[in-house]
């Protein structure tokens, strides 16, 4: 899919060069799709300017898609890689080994403590694998055998949400007009301060399981 966008066509639209920034990109993605946007000019709106949003949308996405996988947007220079210098290896050669006539003998008045320390180490490992008459292992094991609680779901957009609580979910809109959140080709709608309405565009879904509100609208 990535091969059949034509990034050329985004980047005049946007009016950004492939090299820029991806925070600037963003941004001016934002802004065009403002321009585009429905609710802007209602009356005059025609078919070709909803034909070009989704393909400005469909462009976008290829282009975050190509940023993800290779780091920069498509068209931009790679970055410069960092050549290290080659360090010099060890020598193949090890040092001569003294002959075995010169090599010092183990002390064996030393081996009797160690084994004996190894044997305590040993009885004292057994010993502590021994369960305890108070049912002190058992009540161990049933608190490691006992499952975490479930996590919470996440919150989801619901009717009747306050901004704040739709600003904690969705986070701050592209644009705000009057009663109207915009993010990117989704929106969401208030009134009188309590959310009513939305849409959930599959190009950038809201967190919330349908696409509108099953709520009669007037």
């Amino acid at each position: 899919m990535v091969n059949e966008i034509d990034f050329l066509d985004l980047y005049r639209q946007l009016r950004v060069s492939p090299d820029c920034g991806l925070q600037e990109f963003k941004q001016a993605y934002r802004r065009r799709v403002s321009t585009l946007h429905p609710d802007r000019e209602p009356q005059s709106y025609a078919r070709t300017r909803v034909q070009r949003l989704q393909q400005l949308n469909a462009q976008y996405e290829a282009a975050m898609e190509f940023q993800r996988l290779h780091g920069r947007l498509p068209g931009a220079s790679p970055p410069a890689r960092t050549v290290m210098p080659n360090r010099a290896s060890p020598s193949l050669n090890p040092s001569p080994r003294p002959p075995s006539s010169a090599r010092p003998r183990p002390n064996m008045k030393w081996l009797v403590p160690i084994a004996l320390v190894a044997i305590g180490i040993l009885f004292w490992g057994v010993s502590a694998v021994v369960p305890q008459p108070d049912g002190t292992a058992d009540s161990a094991a049933n608190d490691n055998d006992a499952s975490p609680a479930d996590a919470p779901a996440a919150p989801m957009l619901a009717v009747g949400m306050s901004p704040e609580n739709v600003r904690a979910i969705e986070g701050d809109p592209v644009a705000i007009r009057d009663d109207l959140w915009e993010y990117g080709p989704s929106w969401v709608r208030f009134d009188h301060g309590s959310l009513v309405d939305w849409y959930s565009s599959p190009l950038h879904t809201l967190k919330t399981t349908r696409t509108r509100p099953s709520a009669a609208r007037n």
